[in-house]
């Protein structure tokens, strides 16, 4: 599943709130198991990704330089429809990612 949330991000042409919201929930949690590098090429192949290859070494600097090209305000108006009534969105935002990103390495 996170292999198709990195997918969705790295891919989209535009990024959504739900996919930013997904990886850090994901990334939250050292017990979920790190990407799939197989099937995330797989599905990267299939959308005519030209990012090159995205491995285990490598994945969370794909997605770091992704999240440093976004909006962030953007994204916290965009998720606020999907979450839970008293999330805090001030939750969702680079510093917090790029945290959870490292520390999955």
């Amino acid at each position: 599943m996170l292999s198709g949330e990195l997918h969705a991000i790295l891919q989209r042409p535009y990024a959504k709130g739900r996919d930013i919201y997904g990886l850090l929930w994901y990334l939250s949690n050292p017990t979920w198991p790190q990407p799939n590098p197989v099937l995330l090429n797989n599905t990267l192949a299939q959308t005519n990704w030209t990012g090159g290859v995205v491995t285990a070494d490598n994945w969370r600097e794909q997605i770091g330089e992704r999240l440093r090209l976004l909006n962030w305000p953007d994204f916290q108006a965009d998720v606020r429809l999907f979450v839970e009534p008293g999330f805090d969105l001030s939750l969702l935002n680079q510093a917090n990612l790029e945290q959870v990103l490292e520390s999955r390495e």
